[in-house]
């Protein structure tokens, strides 16, 4: 809504599930970006924990087509961060 949406970003070393509002037209290097400031990590993502196989966002290209997919069945689903 408002050229906004809520991706969700799971991160197993903590255990957490955090979610951000972002731009729909974000990034992954301004992804990568916003929450390895927010979390003070660096991180890597992947696929989501409902995503088989997993996958790395090792491009944008990929990184747009999970966004595109993340809802599912009706759910939101969240990418992982390592």
């Amino acid at each position: 809504e408002n050229g906004m949406m809520v991706i969700k970003v799971y991160i197993p070393s903590t255990n957490d599930l955090w979610a951000a509002y972002v731009p729909i037209s974000v990034t992954l290097s301004t992804f990568t970006c916003k929450w390895s400031s927010k979390l003070s990590l660096h991180l890597r993502f992947s696929g989501s924990v409902m995503d088989t196989p997993e996958y790395y966002f090792d491009s944008d290209e990929v990184f747009q087509c999970w966004v595109k997919r993340r809802i599912r069945h009706g759910r939101n689903l969240p990418i992982v961060g390592h």
